[in-house]
């Protein structure tokens, strides 16, 4: 018999799969050191893991930890998504022992301890935190019948207006933190005045024994400010910031403050405080479909009280405590059409979390002095508020635009609020000093040609707080950003760019846009430096290296 071999059948061929590699990452935290200090009481972690392709509603990092004298751990649980997770911690003062654990398929596949140092800077000043009410106000905010619930989950009272707006500003300090340590500048951030009162920043916390050891701790403090405005006057429709008619669309900001000021201290001007202001008794309308008792404003006085208000219109689908940060995040529940939707862009509970915290933030950012910006500024947290705190699936946005543009995270840290430990003390000129976008034709170079000829011209850009990034615009291309604030080539504050390389570089039917900042947060802004390239002051003579200065001629016979 004679044996065959047997080829196989092309069909059976193609269907064959190869079986792709898995890149195994280890479990760690990536923005965190063993034993770092820090100095705020939220601290966002992040950190990478395997990626599991199975399983995924199984798959999560819970977060325990303990201080010195903390006896029980409190856990907290938190999403990841391909292969990246984030959480937040709160801290208490003195070292804290954090442990995370990777969850995956019902057990536990890894876990990572690390200590973290935390000491308050009492002696800096705090973001005071204010909620103001009306003296006739029934203490209730606007709630979807969504979030309707019994007393010990409710979310319309004033108790729970106050639990958010304090784990608001929790949120926005481990943000800033995290902000500014990728940006170079160190994990500083804004500290809060903090109480011995219940603490309702945790769930099982607040839910203790009241008068017990766990029941009590140290959290943010939230002023209650009575107005001498009643709740019909604070919605008066001429004062709501909404509506295109109103006459005096200010009033609000004024009326708080005013307000603010009639309390005393810590909220007399010369205390120069900097307070973020939550108006409980805003309200939406739905005869008039429009939000009454609000306005997003925000203003730095140096010398008085620097104001941001915000309405409570959308505190519903804020967190109350740690425990619902990620929740609060990913609901794509609808609001409903008994609460207002701001903007157009608050028609999930999610969507409302991340314009009512972020548009917040936003009013406390002018209150702290940024302007008309990018990133957070620029209304950056409509769609990527949530890439600060969690790793989701439904995180479809690829560059996390809300965060603080570079120019304020400079401005900022002039502040006191913003000091860190080792900070050098800042001159008035270190303020004050401009930066200079020039165009250098090196006319008073004593080496003024080259061997080869070559003209030694280009851009000049200094500043003599030193330089913080030169951006160049130019057409549809991305930007070419240049950063200095860890570069110590640059610590003198000057940086050059021969005219050769920017014309082999960049599009010149295009314009050519730069951008620079100092480390003081100045700008300054060339719209087209092709326009002022093509205005040299000399003239080369053809067959020669002499160059001729231009001079201006007049005459009657010209």
């Amino acid at each position: 018999m004679t044996k065959r071999s047997l080829s196989p059948d092309p069909a059976s061929t193609k269907r064959r799969i190869k079986s792709l590699p898995i890149e195994k990452r280890p479990f760690k935290i990536i923005n965190l050191d063993e034993g770092d200090l820090v100095h705020q009481t939220c601290l966002a972690v992040h950190g990478q893991c395997q990626e599991f392709d199975y399983a995924a509603d199984t798959n999560f990092v819970s977060v325990s930890s303990s201080s010195m004298l903390d006896r029980a751990q409190t856990v907290n649980h938190w999403p990841l998504s391909k292969g990246q997770w984030k959480a937040l911690v709160m801290l208490a003062p003195g070292t804290n022992t954090l442990v995370f654990k990777l969850h995956h398929a019902g057990g536990i596949s890894a876990s990572q301890q690390i200590t973290v140092n935390y000491i308050p800077l009492l002696q800096l000043p705090p973001l005071h935190l204010a909620v103001l009410v009306a003296k006739d106000s029934a203490l209730l905010v606007d709630c979807p019948p969504a979030k309707y619930g019994g007393i010990s989950t409710a979310h319309s009272t004033v108790d729970a207006a106050i639990s958010k707006l304090r784990m608001s500003a929790y949120m926005w300090q481990a943000l800033t933190a995290e902000d500014f340590r990728q940006k170079g500048l160190g994990r500083r951030s804004f500290r809060l005045e903090e109480e011995w009162s219940p603490n309702t920043t945790m769930q099982t916390e607040h839910q203790a024994t009241p008068g017990t050891g766990s029941h009590m701790g140290t959290a943010a403090k939230v002023h209650i400010i009575r107005s001498d405005k009643t709740v019909a006057e604070l919605r008066d429709a001429d004062v709501a910031q909404q509506n295109p008619r109103g006459r005096d669309r200010d009033a609000l900001h004024r009326y708080f403050e005013a307000a603010l000021a009639k309390s005393g201290p810590p909220f007399e001007s010369s205390c120069r405080p900097v307070v973020a202001g939550l108006i409980l008794d805003a309200h939406y309308s739905t005869e008039q479909s429009m939000i009454m008792g609000h306005a997003a404003l925000g203003c730095h006085k140096p010398d008085g009280i620097s104001l941001g208000i915000f309405g409570s219109h959308l505190t519903y689908s804020w967190p109350r405590f740690l425990e619902e940060v990620p929740a609060c995040l990913t609901d794509m529940a609808p609001t409903g059409d008994t609460v207002g939707n701001d903007n157009g862009e608050c028609d999930t509970m999610r969507g409302a979390c991340f314009v009512g915290q972020g548009a917040f933030l936003r009013e406390v950012g002018h209150a702290f002095g940024a302007g008309h910006t990018m990133g957070i500024m620029a209304r950056g947290y409509s769609k990527t508020w949530a890439m600060n705190f969690i790793s989701h699936e439904t995180n479809n946005a690829t560059e996390n635009e809300a965060k603080w543009d570079l120019q304020d995270a400079l401005k900022f840290k002039l502040l006191p609020h913003f000091a860190l430990p080792g900070d050098e003390p800042m001159s008035n000129d270190f303020r004050l000093a401009n930066v200079r976008v020039e165009v250098d034709f090196g006319l008073d170079s004593p080496d003024i040609m080259s061997m080869e000829g070559v003209y030694p011209e280009g851009l000049k850009v200094s500043c003599t707080a030193g330089l913080a990034q030169v951006k160049i615009e130019n057409g549809p291309n991305d930007p070419l950003n240049h950063d200095f604030i860890n570069d110590e080539d640059e610590k003198g504050g000057c940086t050059r760019l021969s005219y050769d390389r920017i014309r082999e570089r960049f599009d010149q039917n295009h314009p050519l846009r730069v951008t620079a900042i100092g480390m003081n947060g100045r700008l300054a802004i060339v719209d087209d430096l092709w326009a002022r390239l093509n205005e040299r002051p000399y003239i080369m003579i053809p067959g020669s290296n002499v160059a001729l200065r231009k001079q201006s001629v007049r005459s009657e016979d010209l």
